[in-house]
Order: structure tokens, then C-alpha cells, then sequence
């Protein structure tokens, strides 16, 4: 090094250290970030890094072990098909592992690492994978911009949702529940007080391991990524074989609902079924077309997995089977009944895990459906499974329509509302039907069979009692579903009559529809503060109580208790923050049961108190909305239940919704 390039070197160094020191200096007058702050923002990263981390692994397991995903299909393809193969085979793996040798922080961490280490090229090549985003980008017009925009944006939002504390209700229920419960048992063990201990828990398990390394936060954020991964295959699929407007409007459509867009952050499952969903179509649109069998076969693997996310993924099935039978071509009918048979052996053996588990537990493997077992008794059983129908003729013969335009979040029946574009699109998929390549008829075809059985199989669930008609429970055609839409828009912006190019009306239809939900998404954001809490401006206590109001007055309470304390509450499902001090009442029939099976109020309380019961939270508010609203309640329970409360020792207030009584 000459003299001229060291005296450059020295001024360097010494510029850096200059510019360092006024800016620390700055720094530790004014402040910018409290030590708590500077800790809130740290935990987050971790958190996010936890959660992302985990997904990873399970990609790199699926580029390990599925080499002919990457080599059958596009990149952006592959990484959602890698992890959902990935998610299955670890949510196996811990599930396993969770009712043998058992949980604990250690253990996850150490398996992190043994991963990590083991899988360290295919992590790499996974994460290569994602550089395929960057043509699609470039050939994106300017509309298609716009929405690939609003889609970034919803993702940006509900990722920071997601890295605070959790707010929606069946995650308070179960979803993140049941891996505390996990945790705090050190395995997996039966939760009798949780009946949703029974349901399959693919998806909790990778929920587990990110909550054992990184707390509750870094398992909504898996989640998060869940739906990240659906978005990056359908964009994929659709840019790669129709065009990036199509792709573009598709993943639009799926986002344009606030149900589906929120939820991202909610820790629920739906989005974990709609990436098995995707997954289930590329590969039966490909065995379509390519006729090998071991894409049928990982097809099986794959609804195996998602009837181990949720129950209700079994629709797909009818799907494959017209599908199968489609694709005879005139073979005879042996090979298709075979292929049929492997494939139902492979989705069972696969899914077969989730039953075994309720077996031993229980002896029901579709506990706590079905017939009396376990917690289940006959009284609850009955109250769960025999509730009346919810609408009429109408919400089966116009599904689709009744679905979309009266289905509201919260609201009885349907209970989410999933946009317009859907409803609006799909149809126009016929537009251009003629003009599309033989490939791409294929697709849709396979597209509008697993898209309208889906539809045919809610149709008859939802007139068999009323928890069947709610549009969660069917998410994973939606991308199915929302192919056909974007395809629609495709097809029909080509249209021109005259001087009218209806193409650019729709597109600035589908900008306001979309648009719409991407403000109150914004809107939802600003008011709930999420920014505050997540840079730690305020606290999470703070947080949660603007968004839950008296429930968390009342939970903060429980949990200021003694250690020794045991809750049990009526009417209240929530419980994830009170673990393992309260007995939630899940499905809000621990009155109605324990009446009928202790006979008498002084029953009822000697029961409690012999479990070992210290409390009571009385959800009013609960229970009057069931009063009004249930008539397998009579007036005897209500009367009864007025008496026994008298009887108990009152505590607190919480507003006017929560009472805490003592046992004692």
C-alpha cells in the first residue's frame, strides 16, 4: 500500500469514527428510542426471524425430500408447494414428538439447529427460489402495479399485526391455546376442558415450535407466512401460464375481503388451507397433463396434510375423484378405480395420525365428534352437533351469491366476507374460452371442478346443521376459486365494442373494490394503534385493553390470583392469557351440561369445588346472548343458575359484562 492509499485509509476510518461519535452522541442526549423501546423493537425481530425461520425449514424440507416439485414446476410454484409438503411432514414430526419424548424450549431450540445445519443448501436454494419475483415485477404494467401495491401493503400491515399481541377469537380460543398448553405440560397430553384438542393440529404444531423459541407472537407470524406462501404460488401459476394481469387481479381477489385479508395476522388456520388447497391443484393440474402418477400420489400426501389442518379440507376429495374419472381417456375402468384406491390410501395414511392421537385419548378418533367420549358427554354432544340449521332453500341453491353479499364477519350464519371480486370475476371466465391453448383449458377445468364440487358439498353440509354453512370452513378451493376470477378479468378486459374498451372500466372496478378493502385495512391498523404497540410507544397490556376492553380488565385480574387459583368461567371461550390459571368455557355449554348431570345447583357447586375449582368468571353478557339466542336452554337453567350464583362469594365488577366470584 502506497502513501497515498493510507493517507485515504486513515481519513476514512477516521470520517467513520467522527460521524459515529456525533451521532451517538446525539443519541444518548436526545433519546430517540427508551431502553424499553429499544427492547419491544429487538423482541419483534427475533420474533419475526423465529416464525419466518421455521417456514424456511420447512421449505428446505421439501426441497430435500420433493426434488420433483422444483424440477416439475415454476420457482415461485415450488416454494409454496415445498412448504406445504415441509409444514406437514415437521407438524408430524412434533406431534410425535410431543406425545413421546416431549416439549421443551431446548429441545425446539436444538432441533432448530440440527435443521438448520442438516438443510443449509437446500435453505439457500429455497431462498433463491424467491428471486423469481423480479421479472414478474418488470413485466407488470402499470395497473398491474397498482394492485401488486395494495397486496404489499395489506402484507406489510398484517405482518405488524401479527408481531403484537393476538386479538382474534378463536386463536384466544385454541389456536394459540393449545401450544401454551403444550408448552407449560412440557408434551402433548389430552386437554379435557379444550374439545378442540380433538381436531387435527398440523398447523399448531409448527405454531408450537415457533411460540417454544419466540412466544406467542412468532406464531401468528408463522401463520402470517402461511399466506405470504399462497399468494407467491398462485402468482406464479397464473404469470406463468396466462399472464401477470391475471395473476395480479387473482391475488387481488383473494385480498379483497376483510375476512381473508385479516386474518393473515389472526393466527387461524384458513390460510394454511388455502396453501394446501393451491398446492392440491397444481399438482392435479399437472398430472392432468404430464399423466405421471407420482404427482397423483404427492397430490394424496398433500390433502392428507390438509385434513390434518382441518377437517373440512376433505371437500378437495370430491374434486380429485371427478377429476380421476375425467382423465380415464378411455382406459378401462380398473386403472381408475386403482388409481383411486392408492390415492385414498395414501390421503388416510397420511391424515391418519390426527385419529390415532383421539383414539388413545379418547377411543373416538373423531373426538369430540360423532358419539359420546371423553369430555364430550352425551348432553354436550348434543348441544354442539344438533343445532338448527342456519337460513333456507336459498343459501343452497344460490350459495355463492348469498355467501358473498350476506356474509359479514361476526355476524351468525356465513361469518366472513371474503369481497366482491370473486363473485363478480369468475363467471367471465368463459369469455375467451375458445381463444385459450389447450393447457390452459385444462387448468380451468380442473380449476372449475375442485371450484364448483366445493360449492355442491357446502351446499349440502350447510342444511345439516348450522356450523357447517360458515365460509371459513371451505377456504381451500378459494384459490381455485379466485383463478377462475382472475382468468374472468383476463378474458373480458380484451373486450372491445365500438370505441368502449370495457377493459379499462373493469380494471378500475376491480382498483375500487379492491382499493376499498385496502383502506379499511389502513383504517383497522390506525385505529387499533398497532404501530404504537409495536414500537413500543405503548404498552401491550394497553394495547390489548383499547381493542378488548373489560375482558382483559377481567383476565388481569385472574392472573393477578394466587398461583394456586383455578377459574372456571361461564360463558367466556378465551383463555390463552389466563393459561393454565382458567378452565375456559369453550363451547359455551358448561352450565347446560353440568346441570344435567349433577341435577341440582348444590351439585353442580360440590363438583366444581371437588376438582379443585377456586373461582368463578361470570360472563354475562355471554350468557344473556345465549338466553335470547339458544332454546335448548329453558327457564328452569336460567333460574338455577341465578340461585348458585347467590350462593358464592362476589368479588369484583369488571365493567358491566364480568363477575368474579370465589369457590371458596
Amino acid at each position: 500500500m502506497d502513501a497515498k492509499a493510507k493517507k485515504t485509509l486513515l481519513i476514512g476510518l477516521a470520517g467513520i469514527l467522527w460521524l459515529l461519535a456525533v451521532m451517538l452522541g446525539y443519541a444518548y442526549t436526545h433519546k430517540p428510542f427508551s431502553p424499553e423501546q429499544v427492547f419491544v423493537l429487538g423482541k419483534a425481530f427475533w420474533q419475526l426471524f423465529i416464525g419466518v425461520g421455521i417456514i424456511s425449514l420447512m421449505g428446505a424440507l421439501g426441497e430435500r425430500f420433493f426434488p420433483i416439485i422444483k424440477k416439475e414446476f415454476s420457482p415461485l410454484e415450488a416454494i409454496a408447494i415445498q412448504s406445504a409438503l415441509g409444514m406437514g411432514v415437521l407438524g408430524i414430526f412434533v406431534l410425535v414428538l410431543g406425545m413421546s419424548i416431549g416439549f421443551s424450549s431446548i429441545i425446539f431450540g436444538v432441533l432448530f439447529l440440527i435443521l438448520a445445519i442438516f438443510l443449509r443448501k437446500d435453505l439457500l436454494l429455497w431462498w433463491r427460489s424467491w428471486g423469481a419475483f423480479t421479472p414478474i415485477w418488470r413485466k407488470s404494467t402499470v395497473f398491474e402495479k397498482i394492485l401488486a401495491s395494495g397486496v404489499l401493503f395489506i402484507l406489510i400491515v398484517t405482518l405488524a399485526k401479527s408481531l403484537v399481541p393476538p386479538l382474534a377469537f378463536d386463536s384466544l380460543v385454541y389456536h394459540l391455546t393449545l401450544p401454551k398448553i403444550y408448552l407449560l405440560d412440557g408434551s402433548i397430553n389430552y386437554v379435557p376442558e379444550l374439545i378442540f384438542w380433538g381436531m387435527p393440529q398440523i398447523q399448531e404444531m409448527g405454531q408450537t415450535f415457533a411460540m417454544a423459541l419466540g412466544g406467542t407472537e412468532s406464531a401468528t407470524v408463522f401463520s402470517w407466512t402461511l399466506g405470504a406462501l399462497t399468494l407467491t404460488g398462485l402468482l406464479g401459476f397464473l404469470s406463468e401460464k396466462f399472464s401477470t394481469r391475471t395473476a395480479w387481479v387473482a391475488l387481488a381477489t383473494l385480498l379483497s375481503g376483510f375476512s381473508l385479508s385479516d386474518s393473515l395476522s389472526w393466527g387461524y388456520v384458513g390460510w394454511a388451507t388455502m396453501l394446501y388447497g393451491l398446492s392440491f391443484f397444481l399438482l392435479l393440474d399437472l398430472w392432468r397433463s404430464r399423466g405421471e402418477n407420482k404427482l397423483l400420489w404427492i397430490s394424496a400426501l398433500i390433502l392428507g396434510f390438509a385434513m390434518g389442518t382441518k377437517y373440512t379440507t376433505a371437500i378437495l376429495a370430491g374434486g380429485a375423484l371427478v377429476i380421476i374419472f375425467s382423465a380415464n381417456n378411455g382406459r378401462g375402468i380398473k386403472p381408475t378405480l386403482r388409481n383411486i384406491f392408492i390415492f385414498g390410501g395414501i390421503t388416510f395414511l397420511t391424515f391418519s395420525p390426527w385419529l390415532i392421537k383421539n383414539w388413545l385419548a379418547t377411543g373416538n378418533p373423531f373426538y369430540p365428534l360423532l358419539f359420546p367420549s371423553g369430555a364430550m358427554d352425551a348432553n354436550r354432544l348434543l348441544l354442539y352437533q344438533d343445532d338448527p340449521v342456519w337460513g333456507d332453500w336459498r343459501d343452497a341453491l344460490f350459495l355463492p351469491w348469498q355467501a358473498t353479499i350476506w356474509g359479514v364477519e361476526k355476524k351468525s350464519g356465513y361469518s366472513a366476507e371474503f369481497g366482491a371480486l370473486f363473485l363478480a370475476l369468475s363467471p367471465l371466465v368463459w369469455v375467451g374460452w375458445r381463444e385459450r391453448s389447450n393447457e390452459q383449458r385444462k387448468s380451468l377445468s380442473v380449476a372449475l371442478i375442485i371450484t364448483i364440487t366445493g360449492f355442491i358439498i357446502w351446499a349440502i353440509a350447510g342444511r345439516t346443521t348450522r356450523l357447517l354453512i360458515q365460509t371459513r370452513l371451505y377456504y381451500a378451493f378459494f384459490p381455485a376459486w379466485a383463478i377462475l376470477a382472475g382468468v374472468g378479468f383476463d378474458g373480458f378486459s380484451k373486450l372491445r365494442a365500438v370505441e368502449i374498451r370495457f377493459g379499462r372500466i373493469a380494471s378500475a372496478l376491480v382498483i375500487l373494490a379492491f382499493g376499498f378493502n385496502v383502506f379499511v385495512t389502513g383504517l383497522n391498523f390506525t385505529q387499533l394503534r398497532v404501530a404504537g404497540a409495536l414500537l413500543g410507544a405503548q404498552t401491550h397490556a394497553h394495547y390489548r385493553e383499547r381493542a378488548l376492553g373489560t375482558y382483559e380488565s377481567a383476565i388481569s385480574a385472574l392472573v393477578e390470583l394466587p398461583p394456586d387459583s383455578q377459574v372456571l368461567m361461564l360463558w367466556e371461550t378465551r383463555g390463552l392469557a389466563c393459561i393454565p390459571k382458567c378452565k375456559p368455557d369453550e363451547t359455551i355449554d358448561r352450565w347446560y351440561a353440568d346441570l344435567r348431570n349433577y341435577g341440582s345447583s348444590d351439585a353442580v357447586l360440590d363438583a366444581w369445588q371437588s376438582a379443585g375449582n377456586t373461582h368463578v368468571l361470570f360472563y354475562k353478557r355471554g350468557a344473556d346472548f345465549v338466553r335470547e339466542n339458544d332454546s335448548a336452554y329453558n327457564d328452569t337453567d336460567w333460574s338455577v343458575l341465578e340461585m348458585l350464583l347467590e350462593e358464592l362469594i362476589f368479588l369484583e365488577d369488571f365493567g358491566v359484562d364480568y363477575q368474579l366470584f370465589s369457590l371458596q
